[in-house]
């Protein structure tokens, strides 16, 4: 369908050339919503199904290498520092194979995982507790609501946002009140009239689309259904207060072009201006959904920009580090079956822990000096 504008020979008035450029917007944003709900509809079926394939591969070999290191555990002659790094590490892969639900997972996480291992857990979680509710409250300025029965950094953080956003609706409501209570000014009532031109317009072109496509007043068939296929986009484009749309489908049927535009009044296209900027707004949340849907489904939330070749190349990398984390599980299994190896290998990932955690120290100092 041909795309509106106002293009007259003289200069543009600057409500044309708001018209015009809110026009444009529409049709940008519409067109970016087509790419992305495209853009999903061809990687997501696919992608998932690959990456679900792929994270079974994972999760076998996780067992595979939980069960080897469980027997080796008892068998190996092993110092008492690799039995640690060994219990870190058997601890860690139950908890990774956690939603597997398995019953010999879990009988090896009961049987490794120690009171003192469970204490020393409760009391890392009480502590990223009272540090996340001092981040609270320093925000806040004021104490976090049942904060001394919330006992992980997880559930503090909830309750924080929740009081965050009961803090941010009492001050909406204050304001509305205050807004109430007073007089109309003369921008609010100049506001009110456009709004009531707008819907006066919007009413107008429906009508004349209405009046010529009326299938009723049809007597050719296939004319007939021409128009009441047409009349049926009409019907849902007025629904939706889609201004850009009715202007198209007149255009479409001949009843406007760009000159007939140009002699509208400034203040009736002030009027159609508001209706399309309510359009824009409403295609921007639209446009911000397909992307965050996007985002959250297909774990891509690193792209600040969404298109078919960044979309690609993140989908590719997703799918090459989850086929390296099978073959590096495959390969530490591998290489584990001499018993020297074993040795080395806990000794390297002690190590790699320790490198963890000391990263793990610098980006906290760094976030909260």
């Amino acid at each position: 369908m041909a795309t509106v504008a106002i293009q007259p020979a003289a200069e543009l008035t600057p409500a044309q050339k708001r018209f015009n450029t809110l026009l444009a917007r529409v049709s940008a944003l519409s067109d970016s919503i087509s790419k992305l709900e495209a853009l999903s509809t061809q990687h997501r079926s696919s992608h998932l199904t690959a990456m679900s394939a792929l994270k079974n591969q994972v999760d076998a070999a996780r067992k595979k290498l939980l069960l080897y290191l469980d027997g080796r555990f008892h068998q190996a002659e092993l110092t008492a520092s690799h039995r640690r790094s060994a219990t870190q590490i058997i601890l860690a892969l139950c908890e990774a194979l956690e939603h597997m639900k398995d019953g010999q997972v879990q009988a090896i996480f009961t049987q490794h995982h120690s009171e003192e291992d469970a204490q020393a857990l409760a009391e890392e979680a009480r502590a990223g507790a009272e540090h996340a509710k001092a981040v609270f409250e320093d925000l806040f300025g004021k104490p976090l609501h049942g904060a001394d029965d919330l006992h992980t950094a997880e559930a503090v953080f909830e309750a924080g946002l929740r009081q965050y956003r009961e803090q941010q609706q009492r001050l909406e409501d204050k304001r509305q009140a205050k807004k109430a209570k007073k007089k109309p000014a003369a921008r609010q009532l100049k506001d009110a009239q456009q709004k009531m031109d707008a819907n006066t317009a919007l009413r107008t072109v429906y009508r004349q689309l209405a009046s010529a496509l009326h299938p009723d007043r049809e007597p050719d068939e296939a004319e007939r259904l021409r128009k009441t296929a047409l009349m049926s986009e009409v019907n849902a484009a007025y629904d939706r207060k889609n201004l850009s749309e009715l202007l198209k489908l007149q255009l479409h049927i001949a009843q406007i072009d760009s000159a007939a535009l140009s002699r509208i009044a400034d203040d009736k296209l002030n009027a159609m201006c508001l209706l399309l900027k309510e359009q824009v707004e409403a295609l921007e949340e639209d446009e911000a959904q397909a992307q965050f849907e996007i985002r959250h489904y297909l774990g891509v939330n690193e792209l600040d920009h969404i298109s078919a070749e960044s979309l690609a190349r993140a989908l590719a990398i997703q799918l090459r580090d989850k086929e390296h984390e099978v073959d590096t599980l495959e390969r530490d299994l591998r290489r584990i079956q001499n018993e020297a190896e074993l040795k080395r290998w806990l000794k390297e990932q002690a190590q790699l822990a320790k490198e963890a955690r000391a990263e793990l120290t610098d980006l906290d100092r760094l976030l909260y000096p």
